[in-house]
C-alpha cells in the first residue's frame, strides 16, 4: 500500500542509474557487464577503496562507452584531483559522502556538489550547521526503510530535512530486514517498501546501491520505472 504523501514519479527512465560498486563487490567483472551492454550512464561507488585502487578503477571506465557518471559515492581520502577527474570526464554532478567525513572535504571546490546520506551510527547526521555549506542530502532509501522499523524520531529527523534542504541524489538497495537493509535484492518485491516514502525523498539521480549483476539492474530498473510512475491504493 502507498504511504499518503506518494505521487507517481516522471522521467524515471533517466533518473534511475545503474550502478557500479566496490563494497562486497567484484568491480572488474561489473566495468566489463557495464561495457558489455553499452551504458553510456551509470553511477559509481568507491566505498572503503585506496587511492591506489581508485587509479585502477578509473583505468577501466575509460576503456568502456560510459559518458557520464552524474553522481559518486566518495570515500573519504577522496583527492581533489579524482573530483576534477570525474568533473572534467564525465560531468560528475554530486558526490554523496558520510557526515563524519564531510569535515575532510570543507576546503575542496566541490563542497556545493557534496551531498551527505542519510546514515547512521557513526555517520548519523547530527547537526545542520554543515549541510548549509553542502549541496544538500542525499537519501538512502533502504535507511529509510530501516528507520521506519527501529527508529522512528531519526526517520521524521530525515523527512524534515529532505524538506529543508535539496535533495541531489538517492541510494537504492533492498528493504530492510530485521533492521539491516541489505544491498543485494533477492525478489522484485524487495523494492515495494519504496511506496510508503513521501515523493519528495526521490531525486534526479535514483542510484542502485547493489552487488546484483547488471544485467539484474537493469530489470530491476524496468520494474521501478512501473512501480513507481502509477498512483497506488
Amino acid at each position: 500500500m502507498a504511504g499518503k504523501s506518494f505521487e507517481p514519479l516522471k522521467n524515471l527512465e533517466k533518473r534511475i542509474l545503474p550502478s557500479v560498486v566496490t563494497f562486497k563487490a567484484d568491480w572488474r567483472k561489473v566495468i566489463k557487464e557495464v561495457d558489455k551492454f553499452g551504458l553510456s550512464t551509470i553511477s559509481l561507488f568507491v566505498t572503503a577503496t585506496t587511492y591506489h585502487e581508485r587509479q585502477k578503477i578509473y583505468k577501466e571506465l575509460v576503456k568502456t562507452k560510459i559518458k557520464t557518471i552524474p553522481h559518486i559515492h566518495i570515500n573519504q581520502d577522496m583527492q581533489e584531483s579524482e573530483m576534477d577527474f570525474l568533473v572534467k570526464h564525465y560531468k560528475a554532478e554530486c558526490f554523496s559522502v558520510h557526515y563524519q567525513f564531510l569535515s575532510n572535504f570543507k576546503r575542496s571546490k566541490y563542497f556545493k556538489k557534496m551531498f551527505v546520506e542519510t546514515n547512521e551510527f557513526e555517520s548519523r547526521i547530527k547537526s545542520r550547521r554543515l549541510l548549509a555549506a553542502t549541496g544538500g542530502i542525499c537519501v538512502d532509501l533502504s535507511h529509510m526503510d530501516t528507520y521506519i522499523a527501529k527508529d522512528k524520531n531519526y526517520y521524521y529527523y530525515c523527512l524534515r530535512l529532505a524538506r529543508q534542504y535539496y535533495v541531489g541524489c538517492n541510494h537504492l538497495s533492498a528493504g530492510q530486514v530485521d533492521g539491516i537493509a541489505p544491498h543485494v535484492v533477492k525478489h522484485l518485491s524487495d523494492f515495494d517498501y519504496l511506496l510508503k516514502l513521501p515523493s519528495y525523498c526521490f531525486s534526479k539521480y535514483i542510484c542502485f546501491e547493489l552487488t546484483n549483476s547488471i544485467a539484474q539492474q537493469l530489470q530491476f530498473k524496468q520494474y521501478l520505472v512501473k512501480l513507481l510512475s502509477v498512483r497506488h491504493k
